[in-house]
């Protein structure tokens, strides 16, 4: 037998010295060396089917903020497709142009308004449930499950699925970065998501069009 204090092997008897066994070795992987983007993409897609192991291995690694950074500004600028793509068959050329050169102002806006509401959530969680993580290790994964915005593509209910499937996303991470009750992690995320979905609706340019 093994005790379970000082990790030594006994057999009828033993006299505990005491000291504790060495710690287990983390099971978080080291991230990949190099180009890197299949791999980070195969996160991406687990954290948007809510794999919080994904979550975990990505909250504490430099690189899924950079690769996160190319998947966010890819995602986000899916929801100009549709509308160019209906301009151009129309013959609507000119609004078509228009759309496409306001793909900067759409990712930067998106960008700033994502990131706002990042911190007012992580604001809630420390304030008001004792959340223990640190806003760096939001952002990647947050910005890997971004990549559930292509579903704006989806004919009619596109838009609101992206919006459900982003606060899923959001509760998800704060609940394992911060270490929060799963109802209280949707809550904030809920919340604070439905008044920016207003905000970035109201706030693209094709709105104004």
């Amino acid at each position: 037998m093994r005790c379970e204090v000082c990790g030594q092997d006994y057999g009828v008897a033993h006299n505990c010295a005491g000291i504790a066994a060495a710690a287990e070795v983390s099971d978080v992987p080291a991230p990949p060396k190099g180009f890197a983007l299949f791999h980070y993409l195969q996160e991406a897609f687990r954290i948007a089917t809510w794999d919080d192991a994904a979550i975990r291995r990505t909250m504490n690694d430099p690189n899924a903020i950079l690769y996160g950074v190319l998947i966010y500004v890819f995602a986000v600028a899916m929801q100009l497709a549709t509308p160019v793509v209906s301009f151009l068959l129309a013959g609507r050329f000119e609004h078509a142009m228009i759309i496409a050169a306001s793909l900067a102002i759409l990712v930067i806006g998106a960008g700033l308004l994502d990131l706002i509401r990042v911190a007012v959530c992580h604001a809630l969680s420390k304030w008001f449930a004792a959340g223990s993580g640190k806003f760096t290790q939001l952002l990647g994964p947050l910005l890997l499950g971004s990549i559930v915005y292509v579903l704006v593509l989806i004919p009619f209910i596109g838009p609101l699925a992206a919006g459900i499937a982003w606060i899923c996303v959001f509760a998800m991470v704060f609940q394992e970065a911060h270490g929060i009750a799963p109802l209280t992690a949707f809550l904030f995320s809920a919340a604070v998501g439905v008044v920016f979905i207003v905000i970035q609706i109201y706030s693209m340019p094709l709105h104004h069009l």
